[in-house]
């Protein structure tokens, strides 16, 4: 990266830890995050006993990161626990526990060097009360935000049952990164299983943004940030059509006092669609609010990002650069 550009801010980079501490009890074991690590920083991250994911020391390395940060240009990473870490499915007290194990993890990275990584927690939202509860704590933890899944255990995040969690991370001026989980559609191509990560998580944070419009959540809490990952999904193109029927129907039978344009306006979206024209064409329905995203350090990450942006932003000024993940994060330019 050229002197003269801006800084560059990845918002959307993933962390595991390079270690788990033994599930809480026998019941939560089957579903307990296990690192089985091999030779050369290659590892296995189990789900109890079966694997999920092959990952290697980038997840946890800081050095290693940094080098690759370097070669790739970004100045800043700010990690998100992998999806699956969310643990919404297991007991909450147990998702308590490996949340402070993860949360502390991200908090020493970004403390050692805050000058490259800023860190996002994971609260247990199958417990919308104790994840509330959770929330001051990571704030005075120098957290940036939480990242939430795009469902919580088949509920969208629209239904007024996580209002509670909205209103607190508003007053605690804390993001919130929506990234697809476990998406709903999956069972509907369950004979194309290569759909699920390459289409349904996309179908899934769209049709997540989309019940937060619905729900009027933004315009109650002013101050609330989101971002959504994979570039807001199918948020794109379903919020014109939602447009349409809000015309057609007079705000949906006067349920929805504001045009889901300007609602979906006052998200943030990463960059990682892959496609520069598409990406611009972001800037057109978030004006202002693309920032950069690789989802390092997995198979499907944006390579070369600086590039990438460098053709999609007008300019070397442009704020997909950093400006949108500082106003996202809420961090004064320097």
């Amino acid at each position: 990266m050229s002197a003269s550009r801006p800084r560059l801010i990845d918002i959307h980079s993933h962390f595991v830890p390079a270690e788990f501490p033994a599930a809480p009890d026998a019941a939560t074991a089957p579903r307990w995050p296990c690192m089985c690590h091999g030779a050369g920083g290659a590892a296995t991250l189990n789900m109890g006993d079966k694997p999920f994911r092959q990952i290697d020391n980038r997840s946890w390395d800081l050095e290693r990161r940094i080098a690759d940060m370097d070669a790739d240009g970004v100045t800043v990473q700010v990690l998100s626990p992998m999806p699956e870490l969310l643990s919404y499915w297991l007991d909450p007290q147990a998702t308590i526990e490996l949340a402070r194990h993860v949360n502390a993890a991200i908090a020493d990275v970004a403390a050692r060097r805050p000058d490259r990584f800023w860190g996002l927690a994971m609260v247990p939202l199958q417990d919308v009360g104790a994840a509330v509860a959770a929330l001051p704590r990571i704030k005075a933890d120098g957290f940036r935000g939480i990242e939430l899944g795009s469902n919580i255990n088949g509920r969208y995040l629209g239904e007024a049952d996580f209002e509670p969690l909205f209103a607190a991370a508003a007053d605690l001026d804390l993001a919130i990164f929506i990234h697809a989980l476990h998406p709903l559609q999956a069972p509907q191509v369950a004979s194309y299983p290569d759909l699920v990560p390459f289409a349904g998580f996309i179908t899934d944070t769209g049709l997540c943004a989309a019940t937060l419009i619905m729900s009027g959540v933004l315009e109650r809490h002013p101050r609330l940030r989101i971002g959504l990952s994979h570039g807001g999904g199918v948020l794109g193109p379903i919020v014109h059509r939602m447009q349409q029927g809000w015309q057609l129907t007079d705000g949906f039978g006067g349920k929805l006092a504001v045009a889901p344009k300007d609602v979906a306006a006052r998200f943030f979206v990463d960059s990682l669609v892959y496609d520069p024209g598409y990406a611009r064409h972001l800037a057109s329905v978030v004006p202002g609010h693309v920032c950069l995203g690789t989802d390092y350090p997995y198979l499907i990450m944006q390579t070369a990002p600086a590039e990438f942006i460098a053709r999609v932003a007008a300019d070397e000024g442009d704020s997909i650069w950093s400006g949108a993940a500082e106003r996202f994060l809420q961090i004064s330019s320097r």
